[in-house]
């Protein structure tokens, strides 16, 4: 008996786990952004737009009377409030984003996104391949991204990365899209002594 034992045909698929489907969320986000006229200024928020986009309820859980519409418009869309995830928001936030240079590079690379000045947008031929995408997935999502993007566009990025924090907490292991991590190897001179323990 061999010591490799194939995976089964029928093992579930993980859409995380697949680059083709990643960069084809990509696309629709980006495709909707240029539908809707709106600008993706920067790869952090992009990455933010794109986490949200696919969990938009965290976006429009709160209670305010102006947010009822857009849940209507996620409910009807087929996305549940009460879904389940392996891992806390944060978590899942920082996974993802870690893939996100090199599913954008691939893009940019096959020229179905391009990069004009410090803009993302999506080029004919990309706009073309996301308009054609037809699954009940690629509808819910459309819905979702434009809601996401109307709501998050509009912030700056200081508001934009307050509004962030509040929503998946902040930790120290979310590391930044720019590995801008200050005070991680501190020289041993900065160690805390035992009178500051106390």
């Amino acid at each position: 008996m061999s010591a490799i034992t194939p995976a089964p045909s029928d093992a579930a698929f993980a859409p995380e786990n697949s680059r083709t489907f990643r960069m084809g969320r990509l696309l629709l986000l980006l495709g909707v952004a240029k539908q809707d006229g709106r600008h993706v200024e920067s790869i952090d928020r992009l990455a933010y737009y794109e986490f949200f986009a696919d969990n938009p309820w965290v976006v429009v859980a709160d209670d305010a009377d102006s947010a009822n519409a857009d849940r209507d418009s996620l409910r009807i869309a087929g996305f549940s409030q009460t879904q389940l995830s392996y891992a806390s928001t944060g978590h899942r936030f920082a996974s993802r984003r870690e893939r996100i240079r090199g599913d954008l590079s691939q893009l940019v690379a096959y020229g179905l996104v391009r990069l004009d000045g410090v803009r993302f947008t999506v080029t004919d031929d990309g706009e073309h391949l996301a308009a054609n995408m037809q699954s009940s997935y690629a509808d819910a999502y459309r819905v979702s991204a434009s809601i996401v993007l109307r709501r998050l566009v509009r912030l700056s990025n200081r508001r934009l990365e307050a509004q962030v924090e509040e929503w998946i907490g902040h930790s120290w292991l979310l590391i930044d899209l720019l590995d801008d991590v200050r005070g991680a190897d501190l020289p041993p001179e900065t160690a805390i002594d035992e009178s500051d323990r106390r």
